[in-house]
């Protein structure tokens, strides 16, 4: 899996498609002090290739959010009960990037958690905040109910601390980190993604780990960025199982699609911030690596258009 071919989960772009079919992925997060993360993993996921993106925020962050770009539908409000109809039509979501650590987002992963349990056709991603209050929650939440369309992404501080809650007996070791990822995975039942130097991915059975060359320079926000990728390919992924095996009647995730939409994004997201650090150096921020996706992905479609059929019918 980790030799993974990109140019075969891109969506064929053709005149038959209608909005709405290459995705439509939903972000929860952002609050009057962080409003650059959930920005990130929304413009993130347009800029690979969903059809529409919503951000549901905080109302103090959501006219700077709609500020930033006009691309994205911003909803002034994280209450899941008000945003029920607009969710349940999302093919996925990130949950956490700049929520904040008010006691309101214990509830909201409470919530988010179950969402994920009555919705198996969308794919669930955990990142940032949204981490932060399921170092209290994990044994309440049966995650395990979710292990086909929930997935986490911490990083190396978000992964120590819950695996730590988790196994309060045992210390991390680095040198055994990839261990340490497939045992959690497999102790709570979901898929990891493990950000770092490595990205190491596991849903406690499969192991990926992807190590392809990216930027030295560690500014804040790739890992919002990482997420909204995730969700879209995780997203593609399945549209391809189903479109490839004609499963008419089957619209659910499975675990797979998690493991090969994570590496998928992990392999965009490094490449595109390796593109931005060679073009600004130690300048780089979060916003020139959304910059360099085009790059990323018109070299994929290059490869596209040398095969038998070119990737526009």
């Amino acid at each position: 899996m980790s030799q993974i071919s990109l140019k075969e989960l891109l969506p064929v772009l053709s005149k038959k498609l209608r909005k709405g079919d290459c995705g439509k992925v939903g972000v929860i997060g952002g609050s009057a002090e962080y409003t650059g993360a959930p920005y990130f993993s929304a413009i993130a996921s347009l800029k690979i290739g969903a059809d529409l993106t919503f951000v549901y925020t905080h109302p103090s962050a959501a006219p700077t959010i709609k500020n930033y770009s006009p691309d994205l539908i911003v909803y002034p409000t994280t209450d899941l009960a008000k945003n029920r109809i607009s969710l349940e039509k999302l093919d996925a979501l990130v949950f956490g990037p700049g929520l904040g650590r008010e006691q309101n987002t214990k509830e909201l992963l409470r919530g988010i958690v179950e969402f994920a349990r009555n919705t198996p056709n969308i794919c669930v991603v955990i990142d940032a905040d949204g981490l932060f209050y399921l170092n209290d929650c994990f044994k309440e939440l049966s995650l395990n109910d979710c292990r086909n369309n929930l997935l986490i992404t911490p990083n190396h501080r978000e992964f120590e601390r819950l695996y730590s809650k988790v196994f309060p007996e045992k210390q991390i070791n680095e040198k055994n980190i990839i261990e340490h990822v497939k045992e959690l995975a497999a102790f709570l039942g979901i898929t990891i993604v493990r950000k770092g130097e490595k990205d190491i991915i596991s849903n406690g059975t499969e192991l990926i780990i992807e190590d392809s060359e990216t930027s030295l320079r560690r500014c804040g926000g790739q890992g919002d960025i990482l997420g909204g990728a995730i969700a879209l390919f995780a997203f593609w992924v399945k549209r391809k199982r189903i479109i490839n095996n004609k499963e008419t009647n089957n619209s659910q995730y499975l675990a797979n699609d998690l493991m090969t939409g994570a590496l998928a994004a992990a392999k965009v997201q490094r490449k595109a911030s390796l593109y931005a650090f060679a073009r600004v150096g130690r300048s780089m921020l979060a916003s020139d690596v959304i910059d360099s996706i085009p790059e990323v992905l018109k070299e994929i479609d290059l490869i596209i258009k040398g095969l038998e059929h070119n990737y526009i019918v």
